[in-house]
């Protein structure tokens, strides 16, 4: 008997802490917390007002911006290409038109052509 009444005082137990739980919910008036959109295709499905928009775009145009600025100072873009540099890409350029000019294409059967004496239509 003693073992029913505890089983039945714990089951009342839960039942009356979830029944809280489901009450406090119900009743509470707290703001739930929402992101604000930032990509355009967020914007567009949310039906943000067009002035709403053109804020979010420049807020991202700037700040692409200023991902791009960075970029171009750590790499040093705006700078010119080294002599060096200049030189070892003509060099190559030379090279690889050399080796490219010697070869007759003519005579010789490419990677992916099949050879003249086995076209696809004469195979069967």
């Amino acid at each position: 008997m003693k073992q029913v009444i505890s089983s039945l005082r714990k089951i009342m137990v839960v039942f009356l802490v979830g029944f809280m739980f489901l009450l406090g919910q119900a009743f509470s008036f707290v703001n739930i917390a929402q992101a604000d959109v930032t990509t355009p295709e967020g914007i567009y499905y949310k039906g943000v007002p067009e002035g709403q928009n053109d804020n979010q775009v420049r807020n991202a145009q700037s700040k692409l911006k200023g991902a791009a600025d960075n970029i171009r100072e750590k790499l040093n873009l705006d700078e010119d290409t080294p002599r060096a540099t200049k030189e070892f890409l003509k060099d190559a350029k030379d090279r690889v038109g050399g080796a490219v000019g010697n070869q007759s294409t003519e005579s010789r059967e490419g990677y992916y052509q099949n050879p003249p004496s086995k076209q696809l239509r004469d195979r069967t």
